[in-house]
């Protein structure tokens, strides 16, 4: 399933936006230039990873200080702890990621 997420020009370098699609958030992080999606909730508290501070490819969770690498998933804290990725697309100026069906 192919989801419109927002305009690329909504997302500036070091940002972050979360979308609920469904029952799931997802959140969407530009760094390094490049656009990356995974899980949008830290597995240990569930708060949202869009909201914490970005430092290059690692987002640390705004609760407890989690840190996640936003371009595999993986959780520098515990590896269990790992979030699913998805394929992000820009065409025509807006921002689309790709869930599984």
């Amino acid at each position: 399933m192919r989801v419109r997420i927002c305009n690329v020009n909504e997302l500036g370098e070091g940002s972050a936006k979360s979308v609920q699609i469904l029952a799931r958030r997802v959140a969407v992080f530009r760094t390094g230039g490049q656009l990356y999606a995974i899980d949008g909730d830290c597995k240990h508290m569930k708060a949202s990873l869009a909201a914490g501070e970005i430092n290059g490819a690692v987002v640390t969770c705004p609760m407890h200080g989690w840190k996640y690498d936003v371009t595999t998933g993986a959780c520098l804290n515990e590896p269990w702890a790992q979030l699913r990725t998805y394929e992000v697309a820009v065409e025509d100026g807006v921002v689309w990621v790709e869930l599984p069906a």
